[in-house]
């Protein structure tokens, strides 16, 4: 279970860290890649200084792990799981090279207090990562209100950044 504790003291040390590269494992179909979150499955921040950080979302919990990124596979008449740098156009992109400022941990839609998914504050921008209904969400910013029935913000790993009004 990703309780906020384990899950902090994971994330704590990338504080100040520039994000070198973001690899995925994403679904290809019919010789390309599914676009979007309906096509990821995992994914790795690589911090520099740092071992790898595998997101798996499993039903509505963010599972964070030190792990290396896994070889891409064949999955025959299904497609095929190809792991690799980020696709250029996808959101986990925009945040390459940025340094991290903070990391909220945000509470999933779940009966047990656990981790269902990280705001990454970064110099530039604000990146809400988490999984709902085994189903990704990455979108800029915080916490939608269309979203807060769901998820809710436990709060941010440095004292220096107070949650947002409404978060």
């Amino acid at each position: 279970m990703p309780d906020a504790e384990t899950v902090a003291v994971l994330l704590r040390p990338l504080l100040g860290r520039r994000l070198l590269a973001v690899t995925e494992a994403r679904y290809w179909y019919d010789e390309g890649p599914v676009a979007g979150t309906a096509g990821l499955l995992h994914f790795w921040l690589h911090f520099e200084g740092t071992p790898a950080i595998m997101a798996h979302g499993c039903g509505n919990l963010l599972k964070l792990t030190q792990e290396e990124p896994y070889s891409s596979y064949d999955m025959q008449e299904y497609g095929r799981t190809v792991v690799g740098p980020v696709q250029p156009a996808e959101l986990l992109n925009e945040v390459v090279g940025q340094c991290l400022v903070d990391v909220g941990l945000v509470q999933g839609y779940s009966t047990v207090p656990a981790v269902g998914g990280i705001l990454l504050r970064f110099k530039r921008d604000e990146l809400l990562v988490a999984t709902l209904a085994d189903e990704w969400i990455c979108q800029p910013g915080l916490i939608p209100a269309e979203l807060r029935e769901y998820l809710s913000l436990i709060g941010w790993l440095s004292s220096a950044a107070p949650a947002a009004e409404g978060q």
